[in-house]
Order: C-alpha cells, then structure tokens, then sequence
C-alpha cells in the first residue's frame, strides 16, 4: 500500500463537540503531529477495528449456524491437529 503522504487527499468539513476537539489536539500535539494526520489515523484504526468486528460477527454467526453433528466433527479435527502440531514441535 502507498505511504498516506503519497495518496490523494480530500478535504473534509466536520463538527464535533469541543471535549473531543481538545482531546484529538491534545494527542496530536504529544505526538508532533498535525490535526488532520491525527483524525486520518484515528479514523483508520476505526475502519480497521470496524472491519475486525465485522469479520468476527461473521465468524461466530458461522459457528452457531453448525449442526451438532459439523460441531462434532470440528472438535475432531481440532483434537487431530492439535496433536499433530504436538508431534511436530516435539520432533
């Protein structure tokens, strides 16, 4: 991926309450960072976190959707693999 310094820039217009204003400049200005780098890194660790919970919610939608039966054969397929990493690591 791109460094951000060489990707194209949109500037935005936004309105937020002046508690968080003064939190985001007082972080920024502990790092030596500018304003608008710091909302640019705050909001990607939020897209990055958004995506996470989504992937999560997939993930534990996909494992209370299996029957008794698929849950069976996953913990012995899990028993299975555990014991082969066992034997890997200890040869």
């Amino acid at each position: 991926m791109s460094s951000t310094s060489t990707l194209r820039k949109t500037k935005l217009t936004i309105t937020i309450s002046n508690d968080v204003a003064s939190k985001i400049d007082k972080i920024a200005r502990e790092k030596g960072t500018p304003r608008s780098q710091m909302m640019e890194e705050i909001l990607r660790d939020w897209l990055s976190m958004s995506k996470k919970r989504a992937i999560e919610k997939d993930i534990k939608a996909y494992y209370l959707s299996l029957t008794e039966e698929e849950k069976k054969e996953d913990r012995e397929w899990t028993r299975i693999t555990a014991e082969s990493a066992k034997r890997t690591w200890n040869d």
